[in-house]
């Protein structure tokens, strides 16, 4: 139990990150696996004078399955809602209905208790707001996009017109929602236009950290082919048992968080600076118009990235360069 180590934590991320008001009922979202966490966040809102409720529900089977009605409807009507879940409910109708509807989200997917006190979340966040802000700029003003990695990676999609998120750990209105630990830029490809192919040699969203690598080969913004081994088969089996958009390419981010350590959670391994990770499934979230019960990331360690022929990231190292 880490209940007293957590409670700065939790209260730079309800005072802060979300700016929770005394006024404002908070509803805190947790499943079995995760109450301690949830905990220790609905504390923090009741010391800041909110009306704090926990909420368990059942674990999901994946990341971007929809919470039970009840959860649902109550996201709806809360001010405030921190999802402290196994699978994320990010990339999912009802967090998005919630938005529309004004509540404002913290995003605590598969966030533990060390996690809270450690690594990512250690980072200086207006450093970190910058530097996010900055590779969020140049990727959304970029067309094109080229990653290769020395473990096979080399794939190559458009992401013209595609707006790029800024992931530091702070509630955007026009996002809707904060994501801790923080430090990621997202976006999704253009629909259709990714092809090549994407080795995952970190981890992968329901599998966690991999035996070894994932191979995927995109044709047209879906995945033709999964290879690799026996976590390779289980990808292959929940794409399969998923719907038709359950392959698309939904999503590409960088990692911009220097203090972020790879542990096979994907919460805080994607946020890692120079990474970068894809993920497939939904993208509406992200601007997109494909929907999918299942949003599953995939890092990459190493990568080499370009946009529009300039190099952003260079074999796992963010050029600075680049983001002046």
């Amino acid at each position: 139990m880490l209940d007293v180590e957590m409670a700065s934590a939790a209260r730079s991320i309800v005072d802060e990150c979300l700016d929770v008001q005394s006024d404002e009922e908070v509803l805190v979202v947790a499943d079995a696996k995760k109450e301690d966490v949830a905990r220790s966040i609905a504390r923090a809102a009741t010391g800041a004078d909110a009306e704090a409720i926990i909420a368990t529900m059942p674990l999901l089977e994946s990341h971007g399955n929809e919470p039970p009605e009840t959860i649902a409807d109550a996201m709806i009507s809360a001010d405030v809602v921190f999802t402290c879940t196994s699978h994320a409910i990010t990339h999912t109708r009802s967090r998005l209905e919630a938005a529309e509807a004004g509540t404002r989200f913290g995003i605590l997917r598969s966030v533990t208790e060390e996690m809270m006190v450690e690594g990512a979340m250690s980072v200086d966040f207006e450093e970190l707001r910058r530097q996010t802000e900055a590779v969020r700029a140049v990727l959304d003003g970029a067309s094109d996009v080229h990653v290769t990695s020395d473990r096979g990676t080399d794939i190559t999609f458009s992401v013209d017109g595609c707006s790029a998120f800024s992931l530091d750990g702070y509630f955007h209105e026009n996002y809707g929602f904060a994501t801790l630990p923080p430090g990621e830029s997202p976006t999704h490809p253009d629909e259709g236009t990714a092809n090549g192919t994407i080795v995952i040699d970190v981890s992968m969203d329901n599998l966690g950290q991999l035996e070894e690598p994932i191979t995927l080969d995109i044709e047209d913004g879906f995945v033709a082919e999964v290879s690799g081994g026996e976590q390779a088969d289980e990808l292959q089996r929940l794409i399969e048992k998923s719907d038709e958009n359950a392959g698309n390419l939904a999503e590409f981010a960088i990692g911009t968080n220097p203090e972020a350590k790879l542990i096979g959670n994907l919460a805080e391994d994607k946020k890692l600076a120079g990474t970068i990770h894809f993920a497939i499934g939904d993208n509406e979230s992200l601007g997109g118009t494909l929907q999918s019960e299942i949003h599953l990331d995939g890092v990459v360690r190493s990568p080499t990235v370009r946009l529009d022929d300039q190099v952003v990231v260079d074999d796992g190292q963010i050029v600075g360069e680049a983001f002046r």
